[in-house]
């Protein structure tokens, strides 16, 4: 008999959460989880000062950043609902046995943890936010291409979540967030040290070294067949502009897809192409770490750009320079990143089935597990070798040229593999 997934999320998105008020008062809105927290008091007066210290810390450590306070709340959130429902103690009251049993557990969850898609958190009922019962700490991921072909064929796309376990770098992250949330613990006197430092020296997960250094890019071949359909596409289609737009700047400025998403301090406009006082062009743009930058514009990309800009003004009479950078297609204001990376992953999908079409099926199957992230690769895999090394480093955001020099320079796993074919045994 299948069991039952008791707990429920304690904090919501980055948007509602730094908007709530502190204490117990943050679950004014939030019934279940309100009751589920009651539930685990009476068993455990801790529970609240558990709750309480672990809301201030996301509140102290996420505040200028959402991505860090999603990636914290995800794993202090499931030690607290591990500790609670499974452990029974309080986070303080955890000890090194204790915490060695808790990595155990999220490297590979118990099937009633797991879900095989991602679901909301809450939802919005009769005024109140209630519990979405789907909702799992943890979620078993199918590839992309495993999943077309799932979909294609009439099947589930979904996968066991037995199977599920954490990867080698999600193991990094849970441990390092972990280690930050102790720190924090103890200097506000709560906790009485941070064993995590200890267990992550013996940890058996945390494996030293990866087998495979080869920067994830598209190949020429596959480049070349991206922006052709993008650009044949806009040629049919005016409103795939944008979609053009975005591939084309993405590549060639070497930008995350973060970068052109709106966020609450951020929204990418046209104000943000800039010129100097030799007439150079620029971007500027807000990178990892809320670190603003200014990437150079090459003669290139003003086709691309101006395309975009004069189907911009023909949509609009108030088009100008505070407009967004990328905007939708219904409704107002930018983009989020998962919307983004759709549009991307629209133009790849129709390359590969040109590139399948005309001959190139096992060229274009990469095509099918690419993300948005790799036309960053891949521009700047292209233009290291002929621009300079602190150039590339400053338009990438790289607060050091020895991350280009790693990321970019060294020699890749396709050309080590062609030196060492004809090694004799």
């Amino acid at each position: 008999m299948a069991k039952v997934f008791a707990p429920k999320p304690l904090f919501d998105a980055h948007v509602a959460f730094v908007r709530l008020p502190s204490g117990l008062a943050m679950l004014r809105e939030y019934p279940d989880a309100l009751e589920f927290v009651e539930q685990q008091r009476q068993q455990r007066p801790e529970t609240l000062e558990d709750f309480i210290h672990t809301q201030s810390f996301l509140k102290s450590y996420s505040r200028k950043n959402e991505a860090t306070y999603r990636s914290y709340r995800n794993e202090v959130e499931r030690l607290l609902l591990w500790s609670w429902t499974v452990a029974n103690k309080s986070i303080v009251q955890l000890r090194r046995g204790d915490l060695e049993a808790f990595f155990d557990f999220v490297n590979h969850p118990p099937q009633h943890w797991v879900s095989t898609a991602v679901h909301g958190r809450f939802s919005l009922q009769a005024g109140s936010l209630r519990c979405n019962p789907l909702w799992r700490p943890f979620t078993v991921k199918v590839a992309k291409s495993d999943r077309a072909d799932a979909l294609a064929d009439g099947k589930d796309p979904s996968t066991s979540r037995e199977a599920h376990r954490l990867s080698n770098s999600a193991m990094k992250i849970c441990f390092s967030a972990l280690s930050c949330y102790y720190d924090y613990l103890t200097d506000e006197s709560y906790a009485f040290g941070n064993p995590i430092p200890a267990i992550r020296k013996q940890s058996p997960y945390l494996l030293v070294g990866a087998s495979q250094k080869e920067i994830r890019r598209l190949s020429d071949l596959q480049w070349q067949y991206v922006l052709e359909t993008a650009q044949r596409d806009a040629d049919n289609d005016p409103d795939q502009e944008r979609s053009l737009f975005m591939v084309a700047l993405l590549k060639t400025l070497y930008l995350r897809i973060s970068e052109l998403s709106e966020r609450p301090n951020w929204q990418p406009a046209w104000q943000h192409f800039w010129k100097d006082n030799q007439g150079n062009q620029w971007l500027k743009v807000l990178g990892k770490g809320n670190k603003v930058r200014d990437i150079s514009v090459p003669d290139a990309l003003f086709p691309y750009i101006q395309r975009y800009r004069d189907y911009r003004s023909g949509l609009s009479f108030n088009f100008g320079a505070h407009s967004p950078l990328v905007i939708k297609n219904r409704g107002v204001g930018g983009m989020t990143p998962r919307q983004l990376r759709r549009i991307v992953q629209a133009r790849f999908d129709a390359a590969h089935r040109r590139m399948v079409d005309e001959g190139f099926g096992d060229d274009a199957e990469t095509l099918r597990v690419a993300s948005s992230h790799w036309l960053r690769h891949t521009g700047a895999s292209q233009d290291i070798a002929t621009r300079p090394l602190k150039h590339m480093a400053d338009d990438l955001g790289h607060a050091s040229m020895a991350t280009t020099d790693q990321v970019y320079i060294q020699s890749d796993m396709k050309e080590r593999a062609y030196s060492g074919k004809d090694r004799e045994a």
